[in-house]
Protein backbone atom coordinates (compact mmCIF):
# COMPACT_ATOMS: atom_id res chain seq x y z
CA UNK A 1 0.00 0.00 0.00
CA UNK A 2 2.75 2.29 0.76
CA UNK A 3 4.60 1.67 -3.10
CA UNK A 4 1.21 2.29 -4.37
CA UNK A 5 0.98 5.52 -2.70
CA UNK A 6 4.63 6.53 -3.46
CA UNK A 7 3.96 5.20 -7.19
CA UNK A 8 1.09 7.73 -7.80
CA UNK A 9 2.80 10.71 -5.98
CA UNK A 10 5.68 10.47 -7.87
CA UNK A 11 3.46 10.22 -11.43
CA UNK A 12 1.69 13.39 -10.10
CA UNK A 13 5.26 15.03 -9.65
CA UNK A 14 6.04 14.17 -13.07
CA UNK A 15 2.83 15.15 -14.80
CA UNK A 16 2.89 18.91 -13.16
CA UNK A 17 6.49 19.35 -14.19
CA UNK A 18 5.51 18.66 -18.09
CA UNK A 19 2.23 21.17 -17.30
CA UNK A 20 4.13 23.65 -15.71
CA UNK A 21 7.93 23.22 -17.70
CA UNK A 22 6.65 22.85 -21.29
CA UNK A 23 7.59 26.20 -22.45
CA UNK A 24 11.59 25.46 -21.13
CA UNK A 25 11.63 22.02 -23.02
CA UNK A 26 9.87 24.16 -26.45
CA UNK A 27 11.75 27.14 -26.20
CA UNK A 28 12.19 29.40 -29.06
CA UNK A 29 15.23 31.71 -28.39
CA UNK A 30 14.88 35.48 -29.11
CA UNK A 31 16.69 38.48 -29.74
CA UNK A 32 18.46 40.56 -26.61
CA UNK A 33 19.82 43.27 -28.54
CA UNK A 34 17.89 46.18 -29.16
CA UNK A 35 17.64 46.91 -33.20
CA UNK A 36 19.02 50.53 -34.32
CA UNK A 37 16.52 52.40 -36.28
CA UNK A 38 17.78 53.83 -39.33
CA UNK A 39 17.99 57.86 -38.73
CA UNK A 40 17.44 59.35 -42.86
CA UNK A 41 15.18 61.99 -41.85
CA UNK A 42 14.75 62.82 -45.61
CA UNK A 43 17.45 65.45 -45.81
CA UNK A 44 19.86 66.43 -48.46
CA UNK A 45 23.62 67.61 -48.34
CA UNK A 46 24.02 71.26 -48.08
CA UNK A 47 25.18 72.65 -51.56
CA UNK A 48 28.71 73.26 -53.00
CA UNK A 49 27.90 76.68 -54.37
CA UNK A 50 29.42 75.77 -57.82
CA UNK A 51 29.21 77.86 -61.14
CA UNK A 52 30.10 81.34 -61.96
CA UNK A 53 30.74 83.74 -59.92
CA UNK A 54 31.11 86.69 -62.31
CA UNK A 55 29.35 87.17 -65.21
CA UNK A 56 30.88 88.56 -68.73
CA UNK A 57 31.95 91.74 -68.91
CA UNK A 58 32.29 92.00 -64.74
CA UNK A 59 34.80 93.90 -62.86
CA UNK A 60 36.91 92.02 -60.62
CA UNK A 61 40.37 92.27 -58.38
CA UNK A 62 43.49 90.39 -57.83
CA UNK A 63 42.34 86.93 -56.41
CA UNK A 64 38.63 87.32 -56.72
CA UNK A 65 37.11 84.03 -57.85
CA UNK A 66 35.66 83.73 -60.64
CA UNK A 67 34.32 80.65 -61.17
CA UNK A 68 33.78 76.85 -59.41
CA UNK A 69 33.85 74.00 -60.58
CA UNK A 70 34.84 70.43 -60.60
CA UNK A 71 37.22 68.98 -63.11
CA UNK A 72 38.36 71.20 -65.39
CA UNK A 73 35.15 72.00 -67.74
CA UNK A 74 36.40 75.85 -67.65
CA UNK A 75 40.08 76.28 -68.63
CA UNK A 76 42.20 79.43 -67.07
CA UNK A 77 43.00 82.07 -70.41
CA UNK A 78 44.28 85.50 -70.52
CA UNK A 79 45.61 86.79 -66.61
CA UNK A 80 43.66 83.86 -64.57
CA UNK A 81 45.10 81.20 -62.83
CA UNK A 82 43.47 78.18 -61.84
CA UNK A 83 43.48 76.52 -57.66
CA UNK A 84 44.06 72.51 -56.91
CA UNK A 85 40.14 72.79 -56.58
CA UNK A 86 40.11 73.96 -60.41
CA UNK A 87 39.01 77.05 -59.24
CA UNK A 88 39.33 79.74 -61.69
CA UNK A 89 40.60 83.06 -60.28
CA UNK A 90 41.68 86.53 -61.44
CA UNK A 91 45.51 87.35 -61.38
CA UNK A 92 45.21 91.02 -62.99
CA UNK A 93 42.61 93.45 -62.05
CA UNK A 94 40.06 94.37 -65.08
CA UNK A 95 37.09 92.74 -66.60
CA UNK A 96 35.97 88.87 -67.25
CA UNK A 97 35.60 87.44 -70.62
CA UNK A 98 34.29 84.09 -71.11
CA UNK A 99 35.73 82.81 -74.77
CA UNK A 100 36.85 80.10 -77.16
CA UNK A 101 40.22 79.72 -78.75
CA UNK A 102 41.21 78.56 -82.74
CA UNK A 103 44.13 77.12 -81.70
CA UNK A 104 42.06 74.83 -78.85
CA UNK A 105 39.05 74.12 -80.16
CA UNK A 106 37.56 71.56 -77.58
CA UNK A 107 38.20 74.11 -74.68
CA UNK A 108 36.35 76.92 -72.77
CA UNK A 109 38.25 79.52 -71.57
CA UNK A 110 37.96 82.61 -68.94
CA UNK A 111 40.35 85.15 -69.15
CA UNK A 112 40.19 89.09 -67.50
CA UNK A 113 41.43 91.85 -69.94
CA UNK A 114 42.94 94.98 -68.82
CA UNK A 115 40.64 97.61 -71.14
CA UNK A 116 36.75 97.49 -70.77
CA UNK A 117 36.61 97.19 -74.96
CA UNK A 118 38.87 94.14 -75.35
CA UNK A 119 37.89 91.23 -76.54
CA UNK A 120 39.83 87.31 -75.95
CA UNK A 121 41.39 86.16 -77.37
CA UNK A 122 44.23 88.14 -78.39
CA UNK A 123 46.10 87.60 -81.85
CA UNK A 124 48.62 84.99 -81.00
CA UNK A 125 52.41 86.42 -81.80
CA UNK A 126 51.62 89.38 -80.85
CA UNK A 127 53.16 91.35 -77.64
CA UNK A 128 51.00 90.62 -74.75
CA UNK A 129 49.18 93.06 -72.90
CA UNK A 130 50.01 93.79 -69.57
CA UNK A 131 49.73 96.04 -66.73
CA UNK A 132 53.03 96.91 -64.45
CA UNK A 133 51.01 98.71 -61.60
CA UNK A 134 53.97 100.82 -61.09
CA UNK A 135 53.41 104.31 -58.83
CA UNK A 136 55.44 107.00 -58.47
CA UNK A 137 57.15 107.45 -55.34
CA UNK A 138 57.75 111.38 -54.94
CA UNK A 139 59.83 111.07 -51.26
CA UNK A 140 63.58 110.75 -52.21
CA UNK A 141 63.90 108.86 -48.64
CA UNK A 142 61.27 106.33 -49.61
CA UNK A 143 62.07 106.05 -53.47
CA UNK A 144 65.88 105.38 -52.06
CA UNK A 145 64.53 102.58 -50.06
CA UNK A 146 62.52 101.05 -52.01
CA UNK A 147 65.80 100.90 -54.59
CA UNK A 148 67.35 99.25 -51.75
CA UNK A 149 65.33 96.78 -50.50
CA UNK A 150 66.34 93.13 -50.72
CA UNK A 151 64.67 90.04 -49.96
CA UNK A 152 66.35 87.88 -47.52
CA UNK A 153 67.40 84.94 -49.75
CA UNK A 154 69.24 88.04 -52.15
CA UNK A 155 70.78 89.85 -48.78
CA UNK A 156 72.50 85.84 -48.25
CA UNK A 157 73.37 85.37 -51.34
CA UNK A 158 74.45 88.80 -52.55
CA UNK A 159 78.24 88.68 -51.75
CA UNK A 160 78.66 85.11 -53.64
CA UNK A 161 76.62 87.34 -56.37
CA UNK A 162 79.18 90.48 -56.35
CA UNK A 163 82.07 87.75 -56.42
CA UNK A 164 80.69 85.81 -59.28
CA UNK A 165 80.25 89.14 -60.85
CA UNK A 166 84.09 90.77 -60.22
CA UNK A 167 85.49 87.45 -61.52
CA UNK A 168 83.51 87.72 -64.58
CA UNK A 169 84.53 90.88 -65.08
CA UNK A 170 87.90 90.43 -64.12
CA UNK A 171 88.51 87.37 -66.98
CA UNK A 172 86.73 89.64 -69.71
CA UNK A 173 89.15 92.81 -68.85
CA UNK A 174 92.06 90.37 -68.74
CA UNK A 175 90.92 88.52 -72.58
CA UNK A 176 90.28 92.26 -73.89
CA UNK A 177 94.03 92.77 -73.20
CA UNK A 178 94.96 89.76 -74.31
CA UNK A 179 93.02 89.77 -77.57
CA UNK A 180 93.78 93.58 -78.02
CA UNK A 181 97.95 92.58 -77.75
CA UNK A 182 97.36 89.41 -80.39
CA UNK A 183 95.58 91.37 -82.80
CA UNK A 184 98.37 93.70 -83.74
CA UNK A 185 99.96 90.68 -85.83
CA UNK A 186 97.28 90.69 -88.34
CA UNK A 187 95.76 94.12 -88.30
CA UNK A 188 96.91 97.75 -88.21
CA UNK A 189 94.47 100.38 -86.63
CA UNK A 190 95.41 103.54 -86.50
CA UNK A 191 93.34 105.47 -83.18
CA UNK A 192 93.03 104.09 -80.01
CA UNK A 193 89.44 104.26 -80.05
CA UNK A 194 89.26 101.90 -83.15
CA UNK A 195 91.96 99.53 -81.36
CA UNK A 196 89.07 99.30 -78.33
CA UNK A 197 86.17 98.70 -80.93
CA UNK A 198 88.21 95.96 -82.48
CA UNK A 199 88.91 94.16 -79.24
CA UNK A 200 85.49 94.44 -78.03
CA UNK A 201 84.11 92.95 -81.26
CA UNK A 202 86.62 90.21 -80.70
CA UNK A 203 85.35 89.46 -76.98
CA UNK A 204 82.02 89.49 -78.41
CA UNK A 205 82.58 86.88 -80.91
CA UNK A 206 84.53 84.86 -78.84
CA UNK A 207 81.54 84.57 -76.36
CA UNK A 208 78.96 83.52 -78.98
CA UNK A 209 81.45 81.30 -80.33
CA UNK A 210 81.99 79.75 -77.06
CA UNK A 211 77.78 79.73 -76.98
CA UNK A 212 77.99 77.64 -79.73
CA UNK A 213 77.51 79.78 -82.69
CA UNK A 214 79.54 79.92 -86.26
CA UNK A 215 81.84 82.31 -86.71
CA UNK A 216 79.14 84.16 -88.96
CA UNK A 217 76.28 84.10 -86.72
CA UNK A 218 78.62 85.74 -84.42
CA UNK A 219 79.93 88.35 -86.54
CA UNK A 220 76.36 89.59 -87.85
CA UNK A 221 74.80 88.98 -83.86
CA UNK A 222 77.91 91.20 -82.80
CA UNK A 223 77.15 94.30 -85.11
CA UNK A 224 73.82 93.80 -84.62
CA UNK A 225 73.89 94.31 -80.73
CA UNK A 226 76.31 97.52 -80.78
CA UNK A 227 74.18 99.61 -83.97
CA UNK A 228 71.01 98.48 -81.81
CA UNK A 229 72.83 99.74 -78.44
CA UNK A 230 73.80 103.08 -80.61
CA UNK A 231 69.58 103.27 -81.34
CA UNK A 232 68.59 103.17 -77.76
CA UNK A 233 71.45 105.96 -77.44
CA UNK A 234 69.88 107.97 -80.35
CA UNK A 235 66.34 107.20 -78.51
CA UNK A 236 67.33 108.78 -75.13
CA UNK A 237 68.49 111.77 -76.61
CA UNK A 238 72.36 110.72 -74.89
CA UNK A 239 73.49 111.61 -78.39
CA UNK A 240 72.63 113.26 -81.34
CA UNK A 241 71.73 112.11 -85.00
CA UNK A 242 75.34 113.33 -86.16
CA UNK A 243 77.06 111.49 -83.35
CA UNK A 244 74.81 108.51 -84.18
CA UNK A 245 75.96 108.52 -88.03
CA UNK A 246 79.37 109.04 -87.20
CA UNK A 247 79.85 106.06 -84.68
CA UNK A 248 77.85 103.96 -86.82
CA UNK A 249 79.92 104.32 -89.70
CA UNK A 250 83.23 103.87 -88.18
CA UNK A 251 82.56 100.60 -86.08
CA UNK A 252 81.30 99.28 -89.42
CA UNK A 253 84.68 100.03 -91.30
CA UNK A 254 86.64 98.43 -88.03
CA UNK A 255 83.59 95.58 -88.41
CA UNK A 256 84.69 95.16 -92.06
CA UNK A 257 88.98 95.42 -91.51
CA UNK A 258 88.84 92.77 -88.32
CA UNK A 259 86.62 90.04 -90.14
CA UNK A 260 88.45 90.32 -93.25
CA UNK A 261 91.64 89.51 -91.24
CA UNK A 262 91.07 87.78 -87.99
CA UNK A 263 89.41 84.67 -87.18
CA UNK A 264 88.82 82.50 -84.32
CA UNK A 265 90.21 78.68 -84.67
CA UNK A 266 88.84 75.43 -82.62
CA UNK A 267 90.61 76.57 -79.58
CA UNK A 268 89.18 80.11 -79.65
CA UNK A 269 92.92 81.47 -80.49
CA UNK A 270 92.85 83.91 -83.18
CA UNK A 271 94.37 83.56 -86.60
CA UNK A 272 94.62 84.73 -89.91
CA UNK A 273 91.18 84.77 -92.15
CA UNK A 274 91.05 82.28 -94.40
CA UNK A 275 88.30 81.75 -97.22
CA UNK A 276 85.81 79.06 -96.69
CA UNK A 277 87.63 77.78 -99.99
CA UNK A 278 91.26 77.71 -98.67
CA UNK A 279 90.11 76.32 -95.46
CA UNK A 280 88.51 73.58 -97.84
CA UNK A 281 91.66 73.07 -99.86
CA UNK A 282 93.96 73.00 -97.18
CA UNK A 283 91.57 69.92 -95.28
CA UNK A 284 91.63 68.03 -98.39
CA UNK A 285 95.34 68.33 -98.92
CA UNK A 286 96.22 67.40 -94.90
CA UNK A 287 93.54 64.02 -95.31
CA UNK A 288 95.87 63.45 -98.42
CA UNK A 289 98.96 63.62 -95.74
CA UNK A 290 97.26 61.40 -93.79
CA UNK A 291 96.20 58.72 -95.64
CA UNK A 292 100.09 58.31 -96.67
CA UNK A 293 101.50 58.74 -93.53
CA UNK A 294 99.07 56.01 -91.85
CA UNK A 295 99.17 52.60 -93.21
CA UNK A 296 96.36 50.60 -92.05
CA UNK A 297 96.96 47.64 -89.64
CA UNK A 298 100.77 48.82 -89.13
CA UNK A 299 101.46 49.57 -85.62
CA UNK A 300 101.63 53.32 -84.75
CA UNK A 301 105.27 55.06 -82.83
CA UNK A 302 104.90 58.14 -80.84
CA UNK A 303 106.35 60.45 -83.49
CA UNK A 304 103.59 59.56 -85.82
CA UNK A 305 100.95 60.13 -83.39
CA UNK A 306 102.17 63.27 -82.39
CA UNK A 307 102.67 64.75 -86.35
CA UNK A 308 99.01 63.29 -86.34
CA UNK A 309 97.82 65.51 -84.09
CA UNK A 310 99.94 68.33 -85.25
CA UNK A 311 97.97 68.14 -88.91
CA UNK A 312 94.84 68.11 -87.05
CA UNK A 313 95.65 71.28 -84.46
CA UNK A 314 97.14 72.74 -87.74
CA UNK A 315 95.52 76.65 -88.04
CA UNK A 316 95.95 76.42 -91.28
CA UNK A 317 93.44 73.03 -91.61
CA UNK A 318 90.92 74.88 -89.36
CA UNK A 319 89.28 71.34 -88.35
CA UNK A 320 86.33 71.89 -86.18
CA UNK A 321 86.15 69.85 -82.39
CA UNK A 322 83.85 67.63 -84.24
CA UNK A 323 86.35 66.91 -87.60
CA UNK A 324 89.03 65.87 -85.03
CA UNK A 325 87.22 63.61 -82.77
CA UNK A 326 86.25 61.66 -86.33
CA UNK A 327 89.54 61.97 -87.86
CA UNK A 328 91.23 60.55 -84.50
CA UNK A 329 89.09 57.72 -84.23
CA UNK A 330 89.97 56.96 -88.01
CA UNK A 331 93.40 57.82 -88.00
CA UNK A 332 94.16 57.04 -84.33
CA UNK A 333 92.19 54.03 -83.65
CA UNK A 334 93.44 52.98 -79.72
CA UNK A 335 93.62 49.11 -81.08
CA UNK A 336 94.71 48.03 -84.17
CA UNK A 337 92.37 44.71 -85.72
CA UNK A 338 93.46 41.27 -85.03
CA UNK A 339 95.23 40.40 -87.95
CA UNK A 340 98.22 38.11 -88.67
CA UNK A 341 101.54 39.95 -87.13
CA UNK A 342 99.30 41.54 -84.14
CA UNK A 343 98.09 38.85 -82.47
CA UNK A 344 100.70 36.13 -80.44
CA UNK A 345 100.57 32.38 -79.73
CA UNK A 346 101.64 32.93 -76.19
CA UNK A 347 102.11 35.49 -73.39
CA UNK A 348 105.28 37.42 -73.02
CA UNK A 349 106.40 40.66 -71.62
CA UNK A 350 105.49 42.66 -74.64
CA UNK A 351 101.94 41.10 -75.24
CA UNK A 352 98.60 41.97 -73.31
CA UNK A 353 96.59 39.59 -72.24
CA UNK A 354 92.60 40.20 -72.82
CA UNK A 355 89.87 37.92 -71.62
CA UNK A 356 86.89 37.81 -73.97
CA UNK A 357 83.28 35.77 -74.46
CA UNK A 358 83.11 33.55 -76.99
CA UNK A 359 79.00 33.40 -77.18
CA UNK A 360 78.82 30.96 -79.98
CA UNK A 361 80.90 28.29 -77.52
CA UNK A 362 79.81 29.98 -74.29
CA UNK A 363 83.45 29.86 -72.97
CA UNK A 364 86.27 32.93 -71.82
CA UNK A 365 88.80 32.79 -74.73
CA UNK A 366 92.32 34.16 -73.90
CA UNK A 367 93.85 36.06 -76.50
CA UNK A 368 97.51 37.40 -76.35
CA UNK A 369 98.34 40.71 -77.96
CA UNK A 370 101.65 42.55 -78.52
CA UNK A 371 101.64 46.02 -77.21
CA UNK A 372 102.45 47.44 -80.95
CA UNK A 373 99.00 46.94 -81.60
CA UNK A 374 98.13 49.53 -79.27
CA UNK A 375 98.35 53.22 -79.55
CA UNK A 376 101.59 54.94 -77.55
Amino acid sequence: MFTSKLVSLVCDKVKTSLSVGHQSIFQVRTATKRAGGSRTHMKDSAGKRLGPKKGDGEVVEVGQIIMRQRGTKWYPGENTGIGKDHTIFALEPGFVRYYLDPFHPRRKFIGVVLNQKDRLPYPHFEPTKRRFGRSLIKKPEAAQEEVDFKKRKEEALLPQILQAASEREEKRSQRLAQLREEMTQFIQLESSEAKDLAAERLVSIDRFLKGGKSLEDAQFYTTYNYLYDLKLELRKNAITQEQHDAQSQEYTAVAKSVDENIMFDHSFNICAYKTPETIKQNQAAALEELKTIVVPNQPRTKELKEKVLSILKSTDNCFSLSQQLDLKRRFLKPVLSEVEGLVADKPGKNTVTILRMNHETRKVDTVYRPKEAFLP
